[in-house]
């Protein structure tokens, strides 16, 4: 595969006037005439951006789900009303509910809209296999396992089998895209972490050189030792392009630009990388 094409189309930064933001993420991929996206944001802004970033005339083949939160999934009935014949990809317990947390133990659902329950039947069939979406781009499949299950302190629960539980979110899946350039990992969120994120990427592609990582890295409010860390952790794999977007948080950003400003590629809606 020569290259595959992403753009953001929605994000928690934008400095186009006709193509806004919203605290959430949706991306387009390109691969030869097939094109799909990686989530759906938390509104119908999805739509909009997509005609203001001229994406819409033709309907994505696959829509994959990162994981079941609000910002990742509630554009997706306004798409499917767009485009009819697209498909979803996600895994099964992404239906489950989920919940958040909020200081002063204020109780915040966080999970699918309830028109995400109203759409056909047809649409709701999950699949969980590392399977080729498009040309060059494989849906992960669960990161952290099908079973997992979370010992850390967290703010994030789902119900499961009647029971609000830690949410270690077995429902997370992330994109790798396979190119000429090497493998490439497109995050929504990354709960699951990045060690488990790579480890997942070895499974699938053992050999095949690093090249960009993408998306949100869930590394708001963490410290300059953390952001130490994970750029190590970037270092050891030998990625080459870094686009941090969604929940990345400025901070990780920031330190980026300080202390390996050639790996970074600032994101936000509009900006495109060539994987």
């Amino acid at each position: 595969m020569n290259s595959v094409m992403l753009t953001v189309v929605v994000d928690n930064n934008s400095e186009l006037l006709n193509a806004p933001s919203e605290h959430g993420l949706s991306l387009h991929l390109q691969s030869d005439n097939h094109n799909m996206l990686f989530d759906a944001g938390k509104s119908d802004l999805v739509l909009a951006n997509l005609e203001a970033l001229g994406l819409a005339a033709k309907s994505p083949e696959w829509i994959a789900l990162s994981h079941g939160h609000y910002d990742h999934t509630t554009g997706v009935p306004a798409l499917l009303s767009r485009y009819p014949k697209a498909k979803l990809h996600f895994h099964p317990k992404l239906l489950e509910q989920k919940w958040i947390l909020d200081p002063g133990d204020q109780w915040r659902y966080g999970g699918l809209p309830s028109a995400f329950f109203e759409l056909d039947a047809l649409y709701l069939q999950p699949h969980q296999c590392g399977m080729e979406l498009i040309p060059g781009v494989f849906a992960s499949g669960s990161v952290a396992g099908d079973d997992a299950q979370s010992a850390v302190r967290s703010r994030f629960f789902r119900i499961s089998n009647g029971c609000k539980c830690i949410d270690a979110f077995p429902d997370e899946q992330v994109l790798f895209v396979k190119t000429n350039k090497g493998v490439s990992i497109i995050s929504g969120c990354m709960h699951t972490g990045i060690e488990a994120t790579i480890k997942k990427a070895r499974e699938l592609f053992p050999q095949e050189p690093f090249y960009a990582l993408v998306g949100g890295l869930h590394l708001e409010g963490k410290t300059q030792k953390e952001f130490e860390t994970i750029l190590n952790i970037i270092h050891e794999a030998n990625f080459r392009v870094v686009m941090p977007l969604h929940c990345t948080g400025k901070g990780f950003v920031d330190y980026l630009a300080n202390n390996n400003p050639e790996l970074l590629l600032v994101g936000s809606v509009g900006k495109t990388i060539e994987l």
